[in-house]
């Protein structure tokens, strides 16, 4: 996110919540596959709602692993809102040009130089340790084009890679009809945008929770693109919010406590969205240790980690320790970050290499 004009959230706030994000999804990837509580993420099952409370009545020291576990579905909402917020600082009141077929070519190439070389070696460390190809020719080449999501019968296992799609499909999204330039945000674009995140929400809310067409909406556009319009929104008009530290915390208090409450009933989960932004914003902005250097860097390097998580992940259950849960999963995530460092310096290598 380019500085750009006054900012309710700075790159180093933006990097920092990515850094979280990322954090939350690597464990919830190896967690709920170790044992752990189970997710409500793409369709909502009342019993794994029951389970998690019953683990915070009757506590024990996994009870935070459980936690995290559980609540993999709000945190990719971070991300979603950083992209959005991004855009317009970069796009609409930043100085770069903006063409809508460059930037849907641009960011389609760029997603596919991510993905690549992760896809190759996933699919070859998932053949080789369990002895067949994880998913069949169609879905192979789906996956490799981003377009895995669109197939009605679309199975996201045994990858992570779904949500690149949806991105893409956003982006999309942005450059036909979401796009405005110099602040011309007229009345019916606005309206547009609310139409479009209310319209979304009730198509979700007619769903089956454990239906197949909640599962389709929530593995493409319907079911992320609230989090990304709020970012929008905030960069558009929302910038001029100050409040202090203290103030920044109730905020985060309070987004916290609804974004708890909204996990326990499926009407209420599809817009627990909301406040888990109140919540994200809030902590980043009162809790500053957050945006140290690490951690900072972490959220730069957030894509990296999460195409080359999904390798580590595989290599680490095959090889578990039954009775060592957490040090495997600190060794899975370390060695998952210091991948994705060294996959990052080699994609800035070779853009250098194109550059000249």
């Amino acid at each position: 996110m380019q500085q750009s004009r006054r900012q309710l959230f700075s790159q180093d706030e933006g990097l920092a919540l990515k850094a979280l994000c990322i954090i939350v999804v690597m464990m919830h990837n190896y967690l709920h596959l170790r044992g752990f509580a189970a997710e409500n993420e793409f369709q909502f099952y009342a019993e794994r709602v029951g389970h998690m409370w019953q683990l915070v009545l009757h506590p024990d020291w996994h009870l935070p692993l459980h936690v995290v576990s559980f609540i993999v579905s709000y945190a990719l909402v971070g991300f979603l809102f950083c992209s959005g917020y991004g855009l317009v600082k970069k796009y609409e009141q930043g100085d770069a040009d903006f063409n809508r077929r460059n930037f849907v070519s641009h960011h389609y190439i760029k997603l596919i130089k991510l993905l690549a070389l992760p896809l190759i070696v996933a699919f070859v460390v998932f053949t080789v340790l369990r002895g067949h190809l994880p998913l069949n020719w169609k879905d192979t080449l789906l996956e490799f084009l981003l377009l895995g999501n669109l197939q009605w019968d679309v199975s996201i296992y045994p990858f992570v890679y779904w949500y690149l799609g949806m991105a893409l499909q956003l982006y999309v999204l942005y450059a036909l009809l979401l796009h405005r330039r110099n602040g011309h945000y007229d009345t019916w674009h606005q309206a547009l945008l609310v139409a479009l995140v209310i319209g979304c929400g009730v198509w979700q809310m007619c769903c089956a929770p454990t239906g197949k067409w909640i599962y389709y909406l929530r593995t493409n556009i319907p079911g992320y693109i609230g989090p990304f319009v709020m970012g929008m929104v905030t960069a558009r008009h929302l910038d001029h919010i100050s409040l202090k530290r203290w103030q920044w915390g109730a905020v985060a208090l309070m987004g916290g406590v609804l974004m708890a409450l909204s996990l326990g009933n499926y009407y209420t989960w599809l817009w627990g969205w909301v406040p888990t932004l109140v919540f994200m914003v809030g902590t980043i902005k009162a809790v500053r240790w957050l945006q140290w250097r690490p951690i900072v860097w972490l959220g730069s390097v957030s894509a990296m980690v999460y195409v080359i998580h999904p390798i580590v992940r595989e290599v680490s259950l095959h090889y578990k320790h039954p009775n060592h849960s957490v040090a495997d999963l600190v060794i899975y995530m370390t060695v998952s970050v210091i991948l994705a460092a060294g996959y990052a310096w080699l994609l800035r290598r070779i853009h250098n290499v194109n550059q000249h």
